[in-house]
């Protein structure tokens, strides 16, 4: 996902910041929870937060990561609806909530902000396709590739990007046991398309994974 205030002018920063409320989130601290209103909309200026449901008692699905710069949570504050999952800080981190009638307010003034949010949605919901397509038929590998390639792009500093997730995390988000996802990872390694260092991943580039994604 494009961050977006990495790509605003100065002026489209002005406006949100003049806006928004910044706050501070310990690591592992909620944001909001599933079911509340979306009165406001996440934009993180440090940092890296996760959006998460919780199907059964003990189970954690993470349904997106992001990182600085990035907005989240767009659709439920535009349709007004409640959050669909919750979300947690990854880090410490601090995030500038614009509330929703202040987001409409800069996406009434602002055709670059306009323009912004519709690249967010038009790129989310190919995400949400991609990701779709391989949960439903991809083998292990590709499954992983898909996840791996999503916790890079949710990264802000250059190559390698470490990949600080949990295996266990890792398998949630891929739709697979932890087993599978560990043989899975090691398999990668083996074949160079990432590398593992003090059990941690790292990843160069994507290149290798995304041949992965096609067979």
């Amino acid at each position: 996902m494009t961050p977006l205030l990495k790509t605003a002018t100065p002026e489209l920063k002005k406006m949100l910041t003049s806006r928004g409320n910044l706050r501070t989130y310990h690591s592992n601290e909620e944001l909001f929870a599933a079911g509340e209103p979306a009165n406001f909309l996440p934009i993180i200026i440090k940092g890296k937060a996760k959006m998460v449901q919780f199907p059964e008692a003990g189970k954690e699905v993470i349904i997106g990561i992001f990182g600085e710069g990035e907005m989240f949570a767009v659709p439920p504050v535009i349709d007004g609806r409640v959050y669909p999952a919750s979300a947690y800080s990854m880090t410490a981190s601090q995030i500038l909530l614009v509330h929703r009638d202040d987001f409409f307010d800069v996406l009434r003034d602002s055709h670059e902000f306009t323009v912004a949010v519709l690249m967010w949605l038009s790129e989310m919901l190919r995400q949400k396709t991609g990701l779709i397509q391989t949960l439903a038929g991809g083998s292990a590998e590709q499954r992983i590739a898909g996840v791996l390639i999503r916790l890079f792009e949710a990264e802000a500093g250059p190559p390698p990007i470490k990949i600080t997730l949990r295996r266990e995390d890792i398998a949630r988000m891929a739709g697979l046991t932890t087993e599978t996802a560990i043989r899975t990872i090691r398999n990668l390694a083996e074949q160079d398309v990432i590398s593992i260092q003090k059990g941690k991943i790292l990843i160069a580039d994507t290149g290798s994974l995304r041949a992965h994604l096609i067979g």
